[in-house]
């Protein structure tokens, strides 16, 4: 039989059970809007996990709050706060360490022109912008006269920047209120992304953080928190040990706080998107593995129904081969069609997701993955009903009722 008549054959039986085809592929339209949904949802949760990491690599150290520890079981206004003196004493008795900052933010009115709303304030030392590796898009940075005299002044976020004054370099110079206090803007961060611990930098309004005690923006219930980096990779197990042994010594309660690193923080961030992406992508196959089998026995049907077209076939002469190609590709046509409108469908469900505040990263890659997972669905579930096609005697096949 020629190709372009055993393709027209397979396009006329295609037309004739347009109806069957649609049901049978309702598997293979769920697999593979599936699988492009969850690779989406498993690369929007790798990138977010990476974002909040961005602004830090794995060299830098933190110590916060040991939740394990309280067992959830905690006042914060009873804690014993870390301040600028364990900072200095740290960084002090830690030659591992290249910088070292005191960060403490908490939620301020913040007023600017007629703009009044509820923002993240950050009381900082001298060394934050190392430390975050923060750059400047407009303006300049706190200098060390800022820190010594208590100076009334501000640098923003850029998304911040963009909100209040529409432009970057027009807040420069302008005065924003927190409270009662009016403080001058000198510098503009660059656009970044969020960092360590949900800390925003493009949302965060910053200040030296004497400023902020002086003027009592800080309160009992806040947490400050030490960050540092490490001279190099190699020295950070040695870096831990010694800040946590400078705060045995000079803290009563220590126990309450843990040393960690960012780099283990950001293996298992990561680690814990891959494995979601992993179980996603295994349910979608799962989806797909029920599709092929509903397949495989549609096509038993069909082969059963066209038993006499078989044995007709080959008693003109069409070899095994040709029977074979045939109802192949007719279950092929199944995964096309099932694999288009799935395609069609995640569309509208990504579409849809970006109301949700579940992070997506939709990506033409998956759609080809999607595609060749239906492709390869329908065509293996498809081998075994088609090579029982092709294995009748035309006498058996011509002779069945």
């Amino acid at each position: 039989m020629k190709k372009s008549e055993l393709i027209r054959l397979v396009w006329i039986n295609t037309l004739q059970n347009k109806f069957k085809v649609l049901l049978t592929s309702l598997g293979i339209i769920v697999g593979t809007a599936t699988i492009v949904l969850v690779i989406a949802i498993g690369q929007g949760a790798k990138n977010d996990a990476e974002a909040q990491y961005s602004g830090l690599s794995a060299d830098t150290l933190f110590i916060n709050l040991d939740y394990k520890q309280l067992n959830g079981n905690f006042d914060t206004s009873k804690i014993e706060k870390l301040d600028k003196s364990l900072m200095d004493h740290i960084f002090e008795e830690n030659f591992h360490l290249k910088s070292i900052c005191l960060r403490n933010e908490v939620t301020r009115e913040v007023r600017t022109g007629k703009v009044k709303e509820y923002a993240s304030i950050a009381g900082v030392t001298e060394s934050y912008s190392d430390v975050f590796s923060l750059e400047f898009v407009e303006g300049n940075n706190f200098t060390q006269a800022d820190f010594e005299d208590e100076a009334k002044v501000a640098v923003i976020g850029f998304g911040l920047a963009e909100k209040y004054f529409g432009d970057a370099g027009q807040a420069v110079g302008q005065r924003i209120k927190i409270g009662d206090v009016s403080l001058e803007i000198i510098g503009v961060l660059a656009r970044n992304g969020d960092g360590l611990q949900g800390v925003m930098h493009d949302s965060t309004i910053y200040l030296p953080y004497e400023t902020m005690v002086k003027n009592k923006m800080d309160d009992e219930f806040s947490l400050p928190q030490i960050t540092a980096k490490v001279n190099s990779l190699k020295d950070v197990k040695k870096a831990m040990q010694q800040m946590q042994g400078t705060m045995d010594y000079y803290m009563a309660s220590s126990s309450s706080y843990a040393v960690e690193d960012a780099g283990s923080r950001i293996e298992s961030a990561t680690r814990s998107a891959r494995t979601m992406s992993m179980l996603l992508v295994s349910v979608a196959l799962i989806v797909l593995t029920v599709g092929g089998i509903g397949i495989m026995n549609v096509l038993f049907v069909t082969i059963k129904e066209r038993t006499k077209e078989i044995g007709v076939l080959k008693a003109l002469g069409s070899p095994d081969k040709d029977i074979l190609v045939q109802f192949l590709l007719e279950s092929l046509s199944i995964g096309v069609v099932g694999g288009f409108i799935g395609l069609l469908v995640s569309g509208v469900g990504l579409a849809l997701m970006r109301y949700t505040d579940l992070p997506i990263a939709p990506s033409a890659g998956a759609f080809v993955i999607a595609f060749i997972f239906a492709m390869l669905t329908s065509g293996l579930f498809g081998f075994y009903p088609a090579y029982k096609a092709s294995q009748l005697k035309p006498v058996d096949a011509l002779s069945y009722e």
